[in-house]
């Protein structure tokens, strides 16, 4: 977040910048924890997800590129901020960063699709420490409290770790310990949902929790079967964590018991084929949860009061082993997700098509591996992230790089288009010209 956006919300200059260099040395402060926005101040200004793709179509408002393919680039999902303003993705080979949201947006009601496209570039970027497994913003961010912007991320061969938001500078960590008293990388994280005082974090045989008040060793940790691929908590359950598994499993455990249940089971049509990599609450009907897993077109529908076995099974094409991330609309009406071909899809939930399955809509957005897709918390504006990794063609010569004559006189397969990028579309009503 530069200047330029803390005085559009402040109209002062009393905040952070992001002018100030990097750094990197710990300076272990506290989470501070604040009230969240109360939803009834949020819902004012909250349109109709009605209008959400009704034009059947989503006109891209800014882009951010990585465009160097040699580097390997691509993108590791995307998260709104809670407040709106900036959106968190993460880089494979250059760490984390932070692009704001266009200021002309936040006045917007209507978007014409002949609107110029803003190159963004971030305004925040801790560079590359490892690979980022996961990532979380703290639930009550908002940008007039810079105390609270911040968000936790979990790198290979690091704890936990609270990074702020105007400076990209680590302010504490969160150190989960092995049988062995060893620090261990969490597998993924999350936030108590209400509040924020909590972290939770996955690791290979525990999931473990810390008070965010305290930097340091872990308050609480519970054995588990399974290695946590990925974990969430509903509002409504705090006291439960759902999470999934590399194999296969999703397990409900409770944090006042300690007590495991499984999620369905191994028959095919009860699981996945593959490991779980994406649970996701359904905001409007907490008691319903949505689940994919790596290389599964299956995305299942589960109701925890009745996990034997899921309500509803929707598809999507997805042949690699990235996460490709789903998500729920603020009010529950949409789900979307990418696929591997770069083609968004879109389910409204609250209008049944064929066969009894909701309505969905399919939108080509990137010539990539579409993995990350990201629900504007009040506006109509979603962010999406691709890239996937390429492997270096089989015509190149290992020793000198130039390619293999000998090699390139024989039929290729279609040539894959690399792109690397963070997009904003907006998918509420537009101005179409007549071209």
């Amino acid at each position: 977040m530069n200047q330029d956006e803390i005085d559009r919300i402040e109209n002062n200059s009393d905040g952070g910048s992001t002018e100030e260099p990097n750094s990197h040395a710990e300076q272990d402060v506290p989470m501070q924890i604040d009230e969240p926005i109360p939803e009834e101040e949020q819902q004012s200004t909250r349109v109709m997800e009605n209008d959400f793709f009704q034009d059947n179509t989503c006109i891209e408002v800014a882009r951010c590129s990585w465009d160097r393919p040699v580097r390997q680039n691509y993108l590791q999902g995307c998260h709104w901020s809670p407040d709106g303003t900036c959106v968190l993705t993460t880089v494979n080979n250059d760490g984390m960063h932070i692009v704001e949201l266009p200021n002309d947006l936040y006045s917007s009601n209507m978007v014409s699709d002949d609107r110029p496209v803003d190159l963004l570039t971030s305004a925040v970027h801790v560079k590359e420490g490892g690979l980022v497994y996961d990532c979380a913003w703290y639930p009550g961010m908002n940008s007039l409290q810079p105390e609270t912007c911040c968000w936790i991320a979990s790198r290979q061969h690091e704890p936990i770790q609270l990074w702020d938001a105007f400076t990209g500078n680590l302010r504490c960590s969160y150190k989960g310990y092995d049988q062995y008293d060893e620090v261990e990388a969490a597998l993924c994280v999350a936030f108590a949902p209400l509040d924020g005082a909590t972290i939770y974090g996955g690791y290979k045989k525990s999931i473990k929790s810390f008070d965010s008040k305290t930097p340091g060793r872990e308050s609480s940790s519970w054995r588990t079967k399974s290695t946590a691929s990925c974990l969430a908590i509903a509002p409504s359950m705090p006291d439960t964590i759902m999470f999934g598994s590399w194999n296969r499993s999703i397990t409900a455990l409770d944090v006042r018991s300690g007590d495991c249940s499984p999620v369905g089971n191994y028959n095919p049509e009860n699981s996945h084929t593959a490991g779980v990599t994406c649970i996701v609450f359904a905001p409007n009907k907490e008691q319903l949860f949505a689940s994919g897993a790596r290389k599964d077109p299956k995305i299942l529908f589960w109701d925890i009061r009745y996990p034997s076995q899921p309500v509803r099974t929707l598809q999507r094409t997805c042949t690699t082993n990235q996460r490709i991330s789903l998500d729920f609309s603020p009010l529950g009406q949409w789900l979307i997700s990418g696929d591997t071909r770069g083609i968004l899809h879109a389910w409204n939930l609250h209008e049944l098509g064929e066969n009894e399955r909701p309505k969905e809509l399919l939108f080509p957005l990137h010539w990539d591996c579409l993995n990350g897709v990201s629900f504007h918390p009040h506006m109509p504006i979603m962010a999406t992230a691709s890239g996937q990794h390429h492997f270096a063609s089989a015509g190149k010569d290992v020793e000198n790089g130039e390619p293999d004559v000998s090699a390139s006189e024989e039929p290729t397969s279609k040539e894959v288009k690399v792109e690397n990028s963070l997009t904003l579309w907006w998918i509420g009503k537009g101005q179409f010209s007549d071209e």
